[in-house]
């Protein structure tokens, strides 16, 4: 697994937070959020809840990739399921939904990447996990994550986002 260190304005997440910003990012990316990312962030920003997931987007379509967001595989979001049927083909699919035990936990859905990252040709992809300022892995994602790379032979990238701190002069 490859880590990913990117930092935010502290001045983002604060206006996340007041609901200033999920509609202008949705309204940019709209080949990439669907109107249920939308209800889902405008529900839960005041928490500061997918913010993470939705800045990394944002720094991914920034370097040429298209990028699928949360919930690519929920029957909530078709197009993205649809999307990411054809990257991952239903074997791949199927590989991700099957119940697993995992970090010593009962038998449960496997924690699936936040993120499904790929260029315009679909056989170039890999998965992206966000952590936000001391969030960490889960046991159920240490054993999960490994098991992904040999299934699909790519990597699953962890990008740990933190606050840019201030500079002193």
């Amino acid at each position: 697994m490859d880590e990913i260190k990117l930092s935010y304005p502290p001045e983002l997440l604060r206006k996340w937070k007041l609901g200033l910003l999920h509609r202008d990012w949705y309204r940019r990316h709209r080949d990439t959020f669907c109107e249920r990312d939308l209800s889902n962030a405008e529900g839960q920003c005041h928490n500061g809840y997918h913010f993470g997931e939705w800045y990394t987007v944002r720094h991914f379509r920034q370097q040429g990739y298209q990028v699928l967001p949360p919930k690519y595989l929920h029957s909530t979001r078709p197009v993205a399921r649809r999307k990411a049927t054809e990257i991952l083909g239903k074997a791949g699919v199927r590989f991700l939904e099957r119940m697993r035990k995992l970090g010593g936990s009962k038998l449960r859905n496997p924690p699936r990447p936040d993120l499904l990252v790929f260029r315009s040709n679909p056989k170039t992809f890999f998965f992206v996990e966000v952590k936000r300022d001391k969030d960490k892995l889960s046991t159920a994602q240490r054993q999960f994550f490994p098991l992904i790379e040999i299934q699909f032979g790519c990597e699953v990238r962890i990008v740990y986002l933190k606050p840019r701190s201030a500079r002193r002069n």
